[in-house]
């Protein structure tokens, strides 16, 4: 008996202790294991690859990063995220590929169709969930939905052209025929007006296109399409047309077409309407899938599906413009999304913009941010302080510019000019600097790439665009053979921008001759100097020298009758002949943009470089016949900008 006890309560016992380590068992797992299967003890390892920036790839991003935080995880302590860019070209694209194949990543989201046909064939071992993808079957991803790669699955965001024809056709009643840009290239741009094509077809409507195959074929093909017999401009979403689209939407404007978009973003810019897939839920589309696969399940198991919301907007300003009503349907069924961009500031923000010279591009930069800024609601003075630097063109006075920024702890500092910015990142390490106007930030030190760069540095540079600059020479001077110039050679930005204007001179057989100078006193004898070459025209680059003694070479140019052309709009102003020239105004809204991410809460490090974007043609006819020329008649047509003063 008394051993049975004994046995009994042994027994007792075990089963007590089973149930107690059962029940640490199931805490464990609750602990490690949270609804959506993701494991809290470990740290994943991210990585997204954008094929160019633009706003559809940076609203997939965000919608990426919300849901990533909706799921539970944190940035830092449950995953990293590494971030690529290829800039629009295929060979980056390429190394990128390369480089994310040689590690272990938990997942790999893939932004467009370039991405994911790279990636198709690159990473066959990697989990790969894509977004912002108009047709992956054509892009070789799988026979169907259902059936595809076994490491790939994704969201698509073929546009709603079905949606777009029927929003056309019951704001402009009776039209006939609509048209679009495509980029042979690319092939949902085929894709989607083959689809367009259909819709348009079905609807009774004609669809007119024309191609391009670089940005610097927008500008005609736009044009060309302005003179078809068309009633609206529907522009379908490719990566070349949606980084250039402000140009379409220019020609529609000036040729009094109404420009529809499958693009949100582009209302605010001149579209009169939208029909746009949300590609910010197609970012938190992604991540859905991608936690399935962090869960356990395989990609092959997992169909690809369409983005799972469309947002019908309209810009009231350009209807009443074009004289246009929205159907009352479609105004009361708008979806409009957060817009974290208007949510006001936790805390004032302290901002400091630092300048080297005091000159147009640079005060257009500051007018652009401050106009994007109160665009936004944050008012000056309330919700953000603004102090401006400027150093004179003095590298004393600019050391001295330097530690007074660091001794007040800003929290944006917004350099312009390459001096300014390699001067401030110098010192300043832990508060994030974004530049503008410096040419060629790569070259000069301020990264390896545009999407590896010092961490609390990122911004736009200011890049001439030098063979565009050269068409608009070759448009007065058919026959240029050589063109001359002035360099600073203790300036890099101005030795990485003559290395640029030498490279499209070559590719148009035009020799360069370039004349070095020191410093502003310089400019007047050295353009002399300069003039006396055998040049037929002077293509100046901007630098530190040339801006602020410009008026010096205006002078000698006309003495000399020797033309002048430049990179500056205001220069076109003083005197010269003509320009191709960055829209900085444009530019300082588009750095407000980024510091807007940075304030809630984007590292620098995770934004890529990029190139100005938003360029403009300049035109001085008076000029031109100061100095003998002129003005071809294209241009006048043509020209953003025509000054006859």
């Amino acid at each position: 008996m008394r051993i049975n006890k004994i046995i009994n309560g042994i027994a007792a016992i075990l089963v007590i202790a089973a149930i107690l380590l059962l029940s640490d068992l199931n805490n464990r797992v609750s602990v490690e294991k949270g609804s959506n299967n993701i494991d809290k003890n470990k740290r994943y390892k991210f990585c997204l690859v954008h094929y160019s920036e633009s706003a559809i790839s940076e609203d997939a991003e965000k919608g990426l990063r919300d849901e990533l935080k909706n799921q539970g995880l944190t940035e830092g302590e449950d995953f990293t995220l590494k971030v690529f860019s290829a800039q629009g070209d295929m060979g980056t694209l390429n190394g990128i590929a390369e480089a994310v194949v040689s590690e272990k990543w938990d997942l790999v989201f893939i932004a467009s169709t370039p991405t994911l046909q790279v990636f198709s064939k690159k990473a066959t071992n990697l989990p790969i969930v894509f977004t912002n993808t108009g047709d992956p079957i054509g892009a070789g991803v799988g026979e169907s939905f259902e059936k595809h790669r076994p490491n790939i699955t994704g969201i698509c965001t073929t546009s709603d052209f079905d949606g777009m024809v029927d929003l056309v056709l019951e704001i402009i009643p009776g039209i006939k025929s609509i048209g679009t840009i495509y980029t042979p290239g690319e092939i949902n741009s085929v894709k989607y007006i083959e689809q367009l094509g259909k819709s348009a077809s079905a609807k009774g409507l004609k669809l007119v296109t024309v191609p391009a195959n670089s940005a610097t074929e927008i500008v005609d093909a736009a044009m060309v399409l302005a003179t078809k017999d068309i009633g609206a401009i529907t522009q379908i979403v490719d990566n070349l047309t949606s980084s250039s689209f402000e140009t379409i939407v220019k020609q529609a404007n000036n040729n009094n077409i109404p420009y529809f978009a499958f693009i949100s973003n582009q209302l605010e810019r001149g579209a009169v309407a939208a029909v746009a897939r949300d590609f910010h839920q197609a970012g938190v589309d992604a991540v859905q899938l991608g936690i399935q696969i962090l869960g356990g399940k395989s990609p092959a198991e997992i169909p690809i599906r369409n983005v799972s919301r469309t947002i019908v907007q309209v810009n009231d300003e350009a209807m009443k413009h074009f004289n246009l009503k929205i159907p009352d349907k479609y105004r009361t069924n708008q979806n409009q999304p957060v817009n974290d961009e208007k949510k006001p500031f936790k805390t004032q923000i302290r901002m400091a913009m630092v300048h080297y010279v005091a000159s147009p591009d640079c005060e257009d930069v500051a007018k652009g941010l401050l106009s994007r800024m109160k665009e936004l609601g944050h008012e000056k003075g309330r919700d953000f302080i603004f102090d401006e630097y400027n150093a004179n063109a003095d590298i004393a006075t600019l050391n001295n510019i330097v530690n007074v920024i660091a001794d007040k702890k800003y929290d944006l500092i917004f350099p312009t000019v390459l001096a300014t910015t390699q001067a401030l990142s110098s010192k300043i390490k832990d508060v994030p600097i974004l530049f503008t106007v410096v040419a060629d930030p790569v070259s000069n030190g301020l990264g390896s790439s545009y999407t590896n760069h010092i961490k609390n540095i990122t911004g736009i540079d200011g890049m001439s665009y030098t063979d565009k600059g050269i068409d608009l020479i070759k448009a007065y001077m058919p026959n240029v053979k050589s063109l001359g110039a002035l360099y600073c050679p203790g300036e890099m930005a101005s030795i990485s921008s003559i290395k640029e204007l030498e490279k499209s001179c070559k590719k148009n057989n035009i020799q360069l001759i370039t004349v070095p100078v020191n410093s502003v006193s310089e400019v007047t004898d050295a353009t002399t100097m300069l003039c006396m070459k055998k040049i037929d025209a002077i293509c100046q680059t901007p630098d530190n020298c040339t801006i602020p003694g410009f008026s010096s070479m205006v002078k000698v140019t006309r003495k000399q009758n020797m033309p002048l052309f430049c990179f500056i709009s205001s220069q076109v102003q003083m005197g010269a002949i003509a320009a191709i020239a960055g829209d900085y105004f444009q530019q300082g809204k588009e750095i407000a943009d980024v510091s807007i991410q940075i304030i809630n809460g984007k590292s620098p490090s995770e934004i890529p470089f990029s190139r100005i974007q938003q360029i403009k043609t300049v035109i001085n006819t008076v000029a031109a016949k100061a100095y003998g020329l002129e003005t071809p008649k294209e241009l006048l047509s043509s020209a953003d900008q025509i000054i006859k003063e």
